[in-house]
């Protein structure tokens, strides 16, 4: 288990256009583990059924650094990860695949300035302040946790939600033999 958080110099990072890629287990993310583990616990899965699905689970990450023409700094950050949990609608388990790429822009925040109103209305980036240690194994716990869905199911039809009830017979097939033509 790391126990060691990565912690990067932010507007450093941009500025030389530094690249970092890595790997995150369960491990290294106990928030993430209890929301998975909360989701396996819903279900009727057995004990051993919930162990293995926290051994398989790892997240991919890369961070890049980038400072535009006008001196703006930016991390982009890539998350892959497969992630076991339960389908909510039939509880066998499933992997959950998620790709997310996240943009943003290194800036300090002041309440009083104009250009912040334009910086939080844009959908482009989201802002991160400058910071010599940023915690980047939390920020990406956090935006893996804001990825997984509350109720994760599977997309299509679920194996036993699709079974075959059988034909019933009709309590009134009876009484068509008793109608006169």
């Amino acid at each position: 288990m790391s126990t060691q958080p990565i912690l990067i110099d932010n507007v450093a990072f941009a500025k030389r256009g530094e690249r970092l890629a890595g790997s995150l287990s369960l491990e290294d993310c106990p928030r993430l583990a209890e929301l998975l583990g909360s989701q396996a616990s819903d279900s009727s899965a057995s004990l051993a059924d919930k162990n293995s699905s926290k051994d398989n689970s790892v997240i991919h990450f890369t961070i890049n650094g980038e400072t535009n023409a006008a001196g703006q700094h930016f991390l982009h950050l890539t998350l892959n990860a497969t992630l076991n949990t339960y389908c909510q609608r039939c509880l066998e388990q499933m992997p959950l695949n998620l790709n997310l790429n996240f943009d943003y822009l290194i800036n300090e925040i002041d309440a009083g300035d104009s250009d912040v109103a334009y910086v939080e209305d844009n959908d482009d980036y989201d802002i991160q302040e400058p910071s010599q240690a940023m915690d980047l194994q939390r920020l990406v716990e956090d935006e893996v946790i804001m990825a997984t869905p509350i109720a994760p199911t599977h997309e299509g039809h679920c194996a036993q939600l699709a079974m075959q009830s059988g034909e019933k017979p009709n309590p009134f097939a009876v009484l068509k033999g008793l109608i006169k033509s």
